[in-house]
């Protein structure tokens, strides 16, 4: 991809009868469409006829023996557990050690694109070899099928993703501001390393964020996330139009020319909706009903309707202005990544990170942040007005 830039700025260096101002870069995204899944059969090991289908892709079976067969060095100590799902680049299972007394589990994500070869590294691969933080996901292993697939082996959350977490582990509609708030200062702050790295998520939301056996996040799946290291923070460019289009900013659905130095914007504004889901259990700007794919309502609504908060679940005042900033349509006005940090909701999370070190035992700590009983926490919110 950054080969890509590099060209594209040698195209511009080539014409200099454009005004810069004029110059209006597109930044490009591989991300190829989650209905052209290319069989493994493009394998000179594997047999055509065993790897026709796609459905072929969940069975674990099946994969399994695929693996043991083509990689039987790499698996002869390593199973599949379970399916875990399907994204728009490929499949993700569980996998495991067999032979491990720390249990450690792992994710193997595998990618199939039928558009283009995959001749290096994919853009995936490439970004999360130079991410180095302990909120990023690890990445173990990159190993190549063929000239179109490939498959990793990644960390994996020991409590999955937060919808997961929230729904299966918790059985919950919701989540009490505790622990959002808690889970919003780690994501912010992963968020900031990352773009400090040059590199904008595009696809923010409970899905691509992991929770491990300590309760922390992991930010996971960059595979349609955008890379800026070499353009400068004055150039006007378009990003991609990527990502889950009920968590997209206005600025990706309207395809608007911004800075480079307000790119972190977009990941803000998928943030926020994101945190609204996870406090009311609905999106915000009435998207309830709107169907994803349905992209001009999802349009009008962002446009046209204004940022409102359910009545039946009531949350602090505080917390309601945070998300407000987070989710500010015009992203010149929308709270940059320091202004977040720096918000006194978020500050409030200092509290329950205290209340974690204070805390006897790990369960004891879990259950409080779950019932949303700590105290200090509590009486912070109730006097924010003040604050």
């Amino acid at each position: 991809m950054e080969e890509y830039l590099l060209q594209e700025r040698m195209e511009e260096m080539k014409n200099p009868e454009k005004p810069k101002k004029q110059i209006k870069n597109n930044i490009p995204n591989n991300s190829p469409n989650s209905n052209n899944l290319n069989p493994i059969s493009n394998s000179s090991k594997s047999t055509a006829a065993t790897l026709s289908e796609k459905d072929f892709y969940t069975d674990r079976k099946n994969i399994s023996d695929f693996l043991v067969e083509n990689y039987p060095k790499f698996f002869e100590n390593f199973e599949l557990v379970q399916y875990i799902g399907k994204g728009s680049t490929g499949v993700v299972y569980e996998g495991k050690l067999k032979k491990n007394k720390k249990k450690q589990k792992f994710a193997i994500k595998f990618k199939i694109n039928q558009n283009k070869k995959d001749d290096k590294e994919t853009q995936e691969v490439s970004i999360l070899r130079k991410l180095h933080n302990s909120k990023i996901t690890e990445i173990f292993a990159y190993i190549k099928i063929n000239d179109f697939s490939h498959f990793c082996v990644l960390e994996l959350g020991n409590h999955g993703d937060i919808e997961n977490f929230q729904k299966v582990l918790l059985k919950r509609k919701v989540l009490s501001e505790t622990i959002i708030c808690y889970f919003a200062k780690q994501i912010l702050e992963a968020l900031s390393y990352i773009h400090r790295c040059k590199i904008i998520h595009m696809d923010i939301k409970q899905g691509n964020i992991l929770v491990d056996s300590n309760l922390n996040i992991k930010l996971t799946d960059f595979s349609v996330s955008c890379s800026f290291a070499l353009f400068h923070p004055e150039d006007l460019v378009k990003f991609p139009f990527v990502g889950t289009s009920k968590y997209m900013s206005p600025e990706i659905i309207n395809r608007t020319h911004m800075k480079i130095k307000e790119a972190s914007k977009i990941d803000i504004y998928s943030l926020g909706v994101t945190l609204y889901d996870l406090a009311f259990g609905e999106f915000p700007y009435k998207l309830k009903e709107v169907g994803s794919k349905n992209y001009d309502q999802i349009l009008k609504n962002i446009q046209n309707e204004k940022l409102e908060f359910p009545q039946d679940r009531k949350v602090s005042e505080l917390f309601k202005d945070f998300l407000s900033g987070l989710l500010e349509k015009d992203y010149t006005k929308r709270f940059s990544i320091s202004t977040a940090l720096n918000h006194p909701w978020i500050k409030g999370a200092e509290i329950i990170y205290d209340e974690k070190e204070k805390a006897n035992c790990h369960e004891n700590f879990l259950i409080n942040l779950i019932t949303d009983n700590i105290p200090k926490f509590n009486n912070y919110i109730k006097n924010s007005l003040r604050i």
